[in-house]
């Protein structure tokens, strides 16, 4: 009894084994379940097209909409799984949704597209099924085409049979046509820089102005690489590499190509900055020179950074919420930057206030020189001797600034010694005549310059000479300083005077009969008071003016011509 038993159980689990074995290889039992939800339904459509998993009745099961036979429907399936690699578009299983009743939140519909960059591709609710939509169908052939060279298929058809070997997963006539796509990209790209300089170039060496030139140059090597990516960008699908390499090698092409433009437009701000400065050079005004290298690296600067947010947008980083987590962290930054903040808002000071302008002569501390640029951080200051120094803006906006270039007048102070054998009639005569050497001189200030005789000193008569040169520069100044002082040695030598150095004169006095030595001729009280008075009010000796000098009762005009 307990024999029968057994049997009667082995034979009812190998019907059990039997049906289930023969429900798991028929492909069209139970093809719900491969279409149940959008993950499920793309799984179906890429999974059982790989090497290994091959399995046709369920790859075109997502292609029931389609009205054409199996052959059909296997090879529409085939070409957008071909279009799909080609693109380098991956599928990710986990962010596919498995939700039977999944509602698109823009259209309210059911259906899901795969891709954003391939929005003609989407899957549709049909029967409790996920499949491709109608218009998905429809759009294949179209895709393939837009995708594929037709001329690139048409010789893949011919190749010999050697030529589809794989070698490292890669199939031989793929090394092959990589390296002519290499060739040809470069040999069009040497086409297009041909063209550019001797033809296009021709024709802006036929107008009068440069600017075009410059735009030449500056577009010339930009433009090449610009061309040469664009053809690998459009070209790439092609090589037909697997769907991993053209994610890859899309992603760099098109980074390459935004850098690419970046760096264009980089060469343009060169080429504006130039063109700007053109235009500020035949000014008076030399600010707006001084704000052409400061617009140039703004420039610079702008593009830069907007073609760094550009490239991380297109490839899926979401910049609002860098640039929020950039504002967060705001304080740290500005703390941990706080000398360079210091030194751009002392850049804007210097515009705004326009202490100084480029080519000024300024003192600002310990440096001395003439300003050769103003930046964002320094402003830099060409010394006397050819040296370089960067001084932080922040210091020049809190500094006193001593601007020597903006001097109307240059003033020149000396203090003039003469001997004590100088007779107050050559005094007067050199006086007199270093105020006509200053008239005589266009290059002097004629409203204003005083050339006293000024103070008895210890050892000579100090004549104040105090003159403002009217020159340009510092250079004209040294070489009118040099006239005039040659024309006072001049003046000197015709008036008979002569300069005083530092000495010392010992004079031991004589002493008779306990009388000091007599100076000068006895006078009586008389005559004292009468010579006093002479030299008083209304006195006929007195010269208070210094306009009137006598010699032998008559007075002597230093302005008559002898």
């Amino acid at each position: 009894m307990q024999v029968q038993r057994l049997i009667l159980f082995v034979l009812l689990f190998a019907s059990i084994f039997s049906t289930s074995a023969i429900a798991f290889q028929n492909p069209t039992a139970n093809t719900d379940g491969y279409l149940s939800n959008p993950r499920r339904a793309v799984h179906t459509f890429l999974h059982w097209q790989q090497q290994g998993h091959q399995n046709l009745d369920r790859v075109i099961l997502p292609m029931q909409l389609s009205d054409g036979n199996k052959e059909e429907k296997v090879e529409l399936a085939t070409e957008l799984r071909k279009v799909l690699d080609a693109r380098g578009l991956l599928v990710v299983y986990e962010n596919v949704p498995n939700n039977p009743a999944y509602t698109d939140s823009l259209s309210g519909l059911n259906q899901y597209i795969l891709f954003d960059e391939l929005p003609e591709v989407y899957l549709v609710k049909r029967d409790n099924k996920w499949v491709f939509s109608e218009a998905t169908i429809e759009q294949i052939p179209i895709l393939y085409r837009d995708t594929f060279n037709s001329l690139v298929e048409a010789l893949l058809d011919k190749l010999p049979e050697w030529a589809n070997n794989e070698w490292f997963g890669v199939e031989i006539w793929q090394y092959l046509a990589v390296l002519m796509w290499l060739l040809i990209g470069m040999v069009l790209r040497k086409i297009f820089e041909f063209v550019l300089d001797n033809y296009i170039r021709r024709i802006t060496k036929k107008t009068k102005f440069t600017w075009d030139d410059d735009l030449l140059d500056g577009i010339e090597r930009p433009s090449g690489f610009i061309f040469l990516m664009g053809f690998f960008l459009i070209s790439y699908t092609n090589l037909q590499l697997s769907v991993t390499v053209n994610l890859y090698l899309s992603t760099i092409l098109e980074i390459a190509l935004m850098v690419g433009f970046v760096w264009l437009f980089y060469n343009l701000a060169d080429v504006f900055a130039k063109y700007m400065t053109v235009i500020t050079s035949r000014t008076e005004n030399t600010l707006d020179d001084q704000l052409v290298p400061l617009i140039r690296k703004t420039l610079r600067f702008f593009i830069v950074v907007m073609g760094v947010i550009l490239i991380l947008q297109n490839n899926g980083y979401n910049v609002a919420s860098l640039i929020a987590g950039l504002g967060i962290g705001g304080l740290a930054v500005a703390l941990a930057a706080k000398d360079t903040l210091a030194n751009f808002f002392g850049s804007v000071t210097i515009f705004v206030d326009k202490p100084f302008r480029i080519g000024d002569w300024i003192k600002v501390g310990n440096v001395e020189g003439t300003v050769e640029e103003v930046g964002f951080r320094t402003t830099r200051v060409r010394t006397f001797y050819n040296s370089l120094i960067s001084v932080p803006n922040s210091n020049i906006a809190t500094t006193d600034i001593d601007n020597l270039g903006m001097r109307k007048y240059r003033r020149f102070r000396t203090m003039l010694n003469l001997t004590y054998s100088t007779t107050p009639l050559q005094m007067e005569a050199f006086v007199e005549g270093i105020k006509a050497i200053v008239k005589a001189n266009s290059h002097f200030r004629q409203d204003y310059f005083e050339v006293h005789f000024n103070n008895m000193g210890a050892h000579s008569l100090d004549v104040l000479v105090y003159v403002f040169f009217d020159v340009p520069d510092w250079s004209t100044e040294l070489q009118q300083r040099h006239n005039f002082l040659l024309e006072i040695l001049r003046l000197a030598d015709e008036v008979g005077v002569e300069f005083a150095f530092p000495t010392q004169t010992l004079h031991v006095d004589s002493v008779h009969s306990n009388e000091p030595r007599k100076v000068g001729e006895d006078r009586t009280e008389e005559e004292l008071a009468a010579g006093v008075t002479a030299f008083g009010p209304g006195g006929e000796k007195g010269n208070p003016q210094g306009m009137r000098i006598f010699k032998d009762g008559k007075e002597i005009d230093f302005g008559a011509k002898t």
